[in-house]
Order: C-alpha cells, then sequence, then structure tokens
C-alpha cells in the first residue's frame, strides 16, 4: 500500500470517529423544544387547575344541580354566608367553582387569591373562592339551606380531596365528608359560636338569614369576605338585610 493510500485510511477512519463522538444537534434541538413545549403545557394546565393553596382541583361531577342554572349572576339577592369545617382539627379547604359549571379563573384580588367565574351556567349558590364564602344570588327570596349547598357541590365536584384523600361530598347529624359520628367522633353543626342540639335536622339550615360579610369586615386583606364578597349584603333589590351580618357556621369532627 503506498504511503498516500495509506495516509487517506488513516484520515477517513479519524474522520467517521469524530462523526460518531459528534452530537446529532439537527436531532437534538427539535426534539428539546417539543419537551418544553408538553412540560409548558402540563404547568399551565396545573396551574389553571389548582385552588389558591396550590392544591389540584377535584375532577368535574355530573352537573346534576337542584335549581335552574342562571347565564349570569343575580345581584338583588345577594347575601354571603361563611362556613367553615373542620376535621380533628384540620381545616377543609372548600373548593371555588362550586355551582359553577365551565368555572375559570376571572383574575386575582389583591391579596392573591383567584377569583373564579363561570362560563356557562351559576347555580343560586355557588363558589368564587377557597375562602369558604357562600354567595347566594338570586332573582327570589328563596330560603336555601346548608344542605342545597352540599347538594350543588356534590353536583359541582365528583369529591373533596381531604388530607390526602378523596371524601365523599356529603353533610347530616351523623356524616360529613364520610366522617361518621360512632363511639368516639360526633359531628357538630356550630352556629354564631352556638352549638345546634342534635335534634335539630342539620342540613336544614336556612342560609339566607347567616350573612358574614359587610362593608367593615370585608375591608382587611386577610377577612374571607375581602377577594370576592366585599360590602354589604343586599336584600329584596338593594332594600335593608334584617338580619344582621358578622355570623359563622361551623361543622366539626370531633372527638366524643
Amino acid at each position: 500500500m503506498s504511503k498516500k493510500k495509506k495516509s487517506q485510511d488513516v484520515s477517513a477512519r479519524r474522520r467517521r470517529a469524530q462523526e460518531r463522538g459528534r452530537i446529532p444537534w439537527s436531532y437534538v434541538i427539535p426534539a428539546v423544544i417539543i419537551l418544553l413545549v408538553i412540560v409548558g403545557v402540563l404547568y399551565v394546565s396545573a396551574k389553571e387547575n389548582t385552588s389558591s393553596t396550590g392544591s389540584v382541583l377535584p375532577p368535574p361531577g355530573n352537573y346534576k344541580f337542584p335549581y335552574s342554572c342562571l347565564t349570569t349572576e343575580t345581584l338583588a339577592y345577594h347575601v354571603h354566608p361563611w362556613l367553615r369545617i373542620i376535621i380533628d382539627g384540620k381545616n377543609v379547604t372548600i373548593p371555588p367553582g362550586v355551582g359553577m359549571e365551565g368555572a375559570f379563573v376571572d383574575g386575582t384580588a389583591s391579596n392573591g387569591v383567584p377569583f373564579y367565574a363561570a362560563s356557562t351556567c351559576y347555580e343560586p349558590l355557588h363558589t368564587h373562592d377557597d375562602t369558604g364564602i357562600i354567595h347566594i344570588e338570586s332573582p327570589t327570596n328563596t330560603n336555601y339551606t346548608l344542605g342545597n349547598f352540599f347538594q350543588v357541590w356534590a353536583a359541582t365536584y365528583a369529591y373533596e380531596l381531604f388530607n390526602g384523600s378523596q371524601r365523599p361530598i356529603v353533610f347530616n347529624n351523623t356524616d360529613v365528608l364520610g366522617f361518621t359520628a360512632n363511639s368516639s367522633h360526633q359531628v357538630l353543626l356550630i352556629v354564631d359560636g352556638r352549638q345546634e342540639p342534635t335534634s335539630f335536622n342539620y342540613d336544614s339550615l336556612v342560609l339566607d338569614t347567616l350573612d358574614y360579610c359587610n362593608s367593615t369586615n370585608s375591608a382587611s386583606l386577610s377577612s374571607p369576605c375581602y377577594a370576592s364578597a366585599q360590602g354589604n349584603p343586599s336584600w329584596n333589590i338593594g332594600n335593608g338585610y334584617p338580619y344582621g351580618t358578622g355570623h359563622t357556621i361551623v361543622i366539626e369532627y370531633v372527638s366524643a
């Protein structure tokens, strides 16, 4: 073999070795771009389906609401009860978008709480955020009960996410979210700091007379009213609300 031929073979082997060690950027760069797009879409989807506490919202329910859907909010009758649920000392997050079909984030309050709105359907009982403030917005002075709210909630979401588990959305004198009264635990309903007797049918509690929010207690950033329920209640198309404000409703599952 001539020196020239031998030199050409060595050069060819070097080129092949270099090509084997070379990163195929023409394939890598598009793959990286596609991966980043997928990650971005997943991140946005997760953000859109989270509450202000950062927890992922449950999947939708069957939307078999107990009341006819309203295409827009009716503010002639507008009351804001405040509901808290406490299980063995832990607060349950009542999710935003209860009583809404096609709920979406329609802005964020200055205290950082996302405000949800409905694209197609509002029930007269609904939630705009996860503070526990229930919005009763109805064209008529109908008596809405605590049991009605749980009906709307159960139609909106398939289950409640609490403490890492999926809980049924139920409530009565002996059961709240699947936590049932037994020899060691009891379900309590506490209204304005007063425990309701067990002889009272808990889910028949009328919410209309139990407004919490007013122009004073809604002014603070830390108020549950601040994000979506500032101001005084509206009653009978702007007439004064006759039942006072600042009422509280607490459901507790506690040791007996």
